[in-house]
Parts: structure tokens; C-alpha cells; sequence
């Protein structure tokens, strides 16, 4: 499947008692409460490099739709970002996009992550699509979910040759990580043959 999903990425270039019991449930709930932080109170500039990673963004999404060949439809991230900050054992995280797949079975998740001061620490891509034996050859049926990975990467202005080489080395090792520009950039593939993968743009300065 390696040279399926590099062939896709190339052409994306163009026992307790009852009491105990409960008590662990509560403790799980406790673990798992989600407290919402409002955008608003987000650090000034890591809301304009947001609000700027966004647009860029969408401008690739735009740039996609116009291939004449095969077009990838992708959905754009909404303008303006509204969406509140959920802190979660002491990690911040915003969903700007959570859609589904337009042509295949699948979906994909960007989320921008920030830390305890509110400014902005990287962005991840969760992706979920068909599992590996239900992929053709050249791996048509996670393209969208590639694509947007893609997508994040040329949007942080990382160099997109060595992006591609890192998730060929994260599929047949599980996972890859390296640094460009100010990011470093961990793809995670342990979990490809289900059809999942996803890939960490943490900010490195």
C-alpha cells in the first residue's frame, strides 16, 4: 500500500463491588469533564496566526476544486472562526473543521491546539476512511483525507517533497517525525490498515 498511497500523494502535488464501581465511573467522568474556553480569550496574535493559517487554507481548497483532471472536493474551514477552545487535562483544542468525506466513505477532523496561556502550539489532522484491503492501488479512496493533510502542511508554508517522504517513511514504519521550518511534524500510521491515520504540526520554536 506504500506505493498506492505515494502514487496518490504525487498526483496531489499537481471485579469490584457496586460502590467501587460507581466510584470509578465517577472518577472517569471527572477525567473526561470538558470545560469550554471562548475564542475570544485567545492570545491577540495567535488568533491572527489562526485566523491567517484559515485563509491560506481555504485558498488551497480553492485551488484543489479548480483541477481539471480528477478534482478533490474538500471542504473549507467557516469563516469567521467562532468555535470555543475545549480544555481537556490541562490541553486546549479547537475544532476549525470535522466533515465527512464528499466522494468515499470517511471523514477527517483539523483541530488547532493552544497551550494554558491561550496561544497557539500547532495544529493536528485526524483522517478515517476505508481500511486498507478496500483501497484500490493507487489509494483514490483516502484522497480527500490526504489531500487536506496536504493541505495544513502548504498552508504552514512546510516544504511539501519532504512532507510527502515523511508519511512514506510513517506508513511502513508506523511513524515519522521530523522538523521544517518552525514545525515539527509527527505522522502517525500505526493504525493505517484500519484506515486511520493523523499527523501533528507542533510549533517547535
Amino acid at each position: 500500500m506504500k506505493k498506492a498511497l505515494l502514487l496518490l500523494l504525487a498526483a496531489m502535488l499537481v471485579g469490584c463491588s457496586g460502590e467501587e464501581t460507581e466510584k470509578k465511573k465517577d472518577e472517569v467522568v471527572k477525567e473526561e469533564k470538558v470545560v469550554p474556553v471562548k475564542y475570544e480569550e485567545v492570545n491577540p496574535e495567535s488568533k491572527a496566526e489562526v485566523e491567517k493559517f484559515v485563509k491560506k487554507y481555504n485558498v488551497r481548497v480553492d485551488v484543489y476544486k479548480q483541477e481539471t483532471e480528477e478534482a478533490i472536493l474538500l471542504e473549507k474551514i467557516p469563516e469567521p472562526i467562532t468555535s470555543d477552545l475545549n480544555e481537556e487535562k490541562k490541553v486546549l483544542s479547537q475544532i476549525l473543521l470535522e466533515t465527512d468525506f464528499n466522494k468515499f466513505k470517511g471523514h477527517y477532523k483539523i483541530v488547532a491546539k493552544y497551550n494554558k496561556d491561550k496561544k497557539i502550539t500547532g495544529y493536528n489532522i485526524s483522517v478515517e476512511g476505508l481500511p486498507e484491503n478496500e483501497v484500490n492501488e493507487d489509494g483514490d479512496e483516502w484522497g480527500e483525507g490526504i489531500a487536506a493533510a496536504i493541505s495544513v502542511a502548504q498552508s504552514l508554508g512546510l516544504n511539501i517533497d519532504k512532507f510527502i517522504e515523511a508519511i512514506g517513511v510513517a506508513e511502513e514504519k508506523g511513524t515519522h517525525s521530523y522538523v521544517d521550518s518552525n514545525y515539527k511534524v509527527t505522522a502517525l500510521f500505526t493504525d493505517i490498515d484500519l484506515g486511520k491515520f493523523e499527523i501533528n504540526y507542533d510549533l517547535s520554536k
